[in-house]
């Protein structure tokens, strides 16, 4: 039983030095969806503000 968790353990271990060598770039690309999600998001309201839109009734 020992060498289960002995195994689990080395694997999040390679694993977690896997995520440490990429260092910040996950957060930069994190960072860049949601700038891009915003900014779509900001246009689509606007266009609907645009065309009397804005509380329309589905």
């Amino acid at each position: 039983m020992k060498e289960v968790f002995y195994t689990i353990g080395d694997f999040f271990g390679l694993i977690f030095n896997g995520v440490e060598a990429l260092g910040n770039m996950p957060n930069y690309i994190y960072i860049g969806v949601i700038f891009v999600f915003l900014v779509v998001w900001t246009t689509k309201m606007l266009k609907h503000r645009k065309d009397n839109e804005e509380h329309a009734s589905s």
